[in-house]
């Protein structure tokens, strides 16, 4: 086998394994794309009716409250949700922080793959020398 011939092949077989990374790459992308619907669909939904329960509650509380406290009662929940929201706020901050990046098992795959094709040749007792 002729030098050029073995670089062709291997030129091919490197192309060819970036395609399948492309692939799986592809795949991640397409499965995070769909999860991060399906969870955006479901926050939403889980808002609006938390909203709609608080709402509730809220008109409870003045009501509740009217008597005794009077502007105050909206005043209260106020500070009470604003402190909710702060602590939510706080809580997405740190696990948006946390949060592995975006096709980091592609990237490792791709690491792997550039250690093995740059790896010094294994000595297989001798055969090299035949």
């Amino acid at each position: 086998m002729s030098t050029f011939a073995a670089l062709r092949r291997l030129v091919g077989s490197a192309w060819s394994l970036a395609l399948t990374r492309a692939e799986f790459a592809s795949v991640e992308l397409s499965l995070a794309r769909a999860q991060l619907l399906r969870w955006i669909a479901l926050t939403l939904l889980s808002a609006l009716l938390a909203l709609l329960a608080l709402l509730a509650l809220s008109a409870l509380v003045v009501m509740v409250l009217w008597e005794r406290l009077g502007v105050g009662s909206v005043g209260l929940l106020v500070v009470v949700y604003a402190a909710a929201a702060l602590l939510v706020w706080r809580r997405v901050q740190r696990e948006l922080g946390d949060a592995p990046p975006l096709l980091a098992g592609t990237f490792a795959e791709l690491r792997q793959d550039r250690d093995a094709l740059w790896a010094e040749p294994v000595d297989r007792g001798g055969e090299a020398g035949r």
